[in-house]
């Protein structure tokens, strides 16, 4: 399930290649976004001509809400697509080290866990120090709740900002103790 998404502009041409190539990028990634022709609408021109300094019509450029992008390799414009939307990104869990992770760019978020009496007990959550303050955390967290509620699992939240998260919504707090 996808949460907070950062509004999606691309602005191109129709009959540009390279536009080409990234409408179907975006559209690969089920993501919404917008599609500005700037040589059909003056105003979507004048729109991207005030993204640049030198106001030239510098395009394909993708803004992924404040972040603006001009022609990025395809591993670039993914790199901040997870950055900027943690909820794209795949929660795995590694029974065997008892952890649930996501990794963003290369960065693994964690939670641990201790399984005693068939109940999870959630004891720790981080995320890669550099990456705070973006979502995260939360994301992470609630993941983490939905597969271990889709694998069957019953949780216990000792982390203190596992509880917090878990709080803040009703059907996690009837789910998790």
């Amino acid at each position: 399930m996808l949460r907070n998404v950062p509004e999606i502009k691309l602005y191109g041409a129709d009959g540009c290649h390279k536009t080409r190539y990234y409408q179907l990028v975006l559209e690969s990634t089920r993501l919404p976004f917008a599609f500005l022709d700037v040589e059909a609408d003056e105003g979507h021109a004048s729109e991207l001509r005030s993204l640049y300094t030198n106001g030239k019509l510098n395009f394909p450029t993708i803004t992924i809400g404040r972040k603006k992008l001009r022609n990025p390799y395809k591993d670039e414009l993914f790199k901040w697509l997870h950055k900027l939307i943690p909820s794209m990104l795949e929660i795995k869990h590694d029974k065997e080290a008892q952890k649930f992770t996501m990794d963003i760019n290369g960065e693994e978020a964690r939670v641990e866990y201790n399984l005693r009496d068939g109940k999870m007990y959630l004891v720790h959550s981080e995320v890669p120090y550099q990456l705070r303050g973006r979502g995260i955390g939360k994301e992470l967290v609630l993941k983490t709740f939905e597969k271990l509620t889709e694998e069957g699992y019953k949780a216990v939240a000792i982390c203190t900002y596992i509880k917090a998260i878990k709080n803040r919504d009703p059907k996690w707090k009837e789910i998790i103790e």
